[in-house]
């Protein structure tokens, strides 16, 4: 694939056996992805975690229950315990509740902005990337250490979470959030935030590319925590086709039908004291992108 924009220091998380493509360089993310800026146990003095649960689309069908449709419907109370205990290494079939199969946790780089990026997004102070801790044992938690180096009650942390080039996975599709140990509550995402609508806005930008805000552009979110999601137009390359800069990458790990297609970028701003007090807990439930040849609005081709 041609490399197209920057690629600002990150790290992978993930377990899933999937290769993923940052722009600028290739990062493969295996079990056990160990990929991480330092491998260590716990917080570390003076920096705080930010918990994410990284899972398939599928995992959030296979815990609604209710009559309504799609996301309509109510999490069962066994989802919550599942994130914490519940990923298993076996078969889970759609009717079973309070397991998660191992494979659906999805590996996503994560990154914490900084300088002008950062501010560009409303991020204020600075802040180091300690850790990424990929999901060990029954959890589905990824475990995001940061140092707050400024440590003004100002400042504000700003994360950026996805952004790959990848053949699965690459859409946001449910978005919870909630205290590190209690209920999540579901955001809305206001798909043409462009032209506004209530719920966490989803828009369009360039891949690869830094995003500013933007009197129409803005954040949307709760319990100390907010969020923006950048997503931009289809530009994919099926393994083995000749692009202009050579052929197509083909890795083993595919079966040869899937497309590398541009993964959305969730970018997450928490304050200060929003850390201190504890930073809340955050899910995104991610689907494949698809493409619609009929001309649907869902995604739209451009030429390589």
């Amino acid at each position: 694939m041609r490399p197209r924009g920057a690629s600002p220091p990150g790290a992978v998380s993930g377990l899933q056996p999937v290769a993923v493509l940052r722009p600028g360089r290739r990062v493969l993310a295996l079990i056990p992805a160990l990929l991480a800026t330092a491998v260590t146990v716990g917080a570390q003095p003076g920096t705080a975690i930010v918990r994410v649960a990284l899972v398939s689309q599928w995992v959030l069908t296979q815990h609604r229950v209710g009559w309504a449709p799609g996301s309509e419907r109510r999490l069962a109370p066994e989802f919550r315990p599942a994130l914490d205990g519940g990923v298993v290494e076996r078969v889970v079939f759609a009717w079973q509740r309070g397991v998660i199969q191992r494979r659906t946790v999805v590996g996503k780089p994560i990154q914490v902005l900084a300088g002008a990026e950062a501010e560009a997004l409303g991020g204020r102070g600075r802040f180091d990337l300690i850790a990424v801790r990929p999901p060990l044992g029954g959890a589905a938690w990824t475990e995001v250490d940061v140092a707050p180096k400024t440590g003004q009650p100002e400042d504000v942390l700003v994360l950026e979470i996805g952004g790959e080039l990848n053949t699965v996975g690459q859409v946001l599709e449910t978005l919870l959030v909630g205290p590190a140990a209690g209920p999540l509550q579901e955001l809305t995402l206001a798909r043409r935030a462009i032209i506004g609508g209530d719920g966490v806005p989803v828009v369009g930008a360039a891949f690869g590319r830094p995003v500013a805000l933007t009197p129409s552009l803005r954040f949307a979110g709760t319990s100390g925590v907010e969020f923006l999601v950048a997503r931009s137009l289809v530009d994919a390359a099926v393994n083995g086709d000749i692009t202009t800069s050579g052929l197509a990458d083909q890795s083993a790990l595919q079966t040869g039908t899937g497309e590398w297609r541009e993964g959305d970028r969730v970018f997450v701003r928490v304050p200060l004291a929003s850390l201190r007090a504890g930073a809340p807990a955050i899910v995104l439930g991610w689907k494949d992108r698809t493409y619609r040849p009929d001309g649907g609005a869902e995604d739209q081709r451009r030429g390589r």
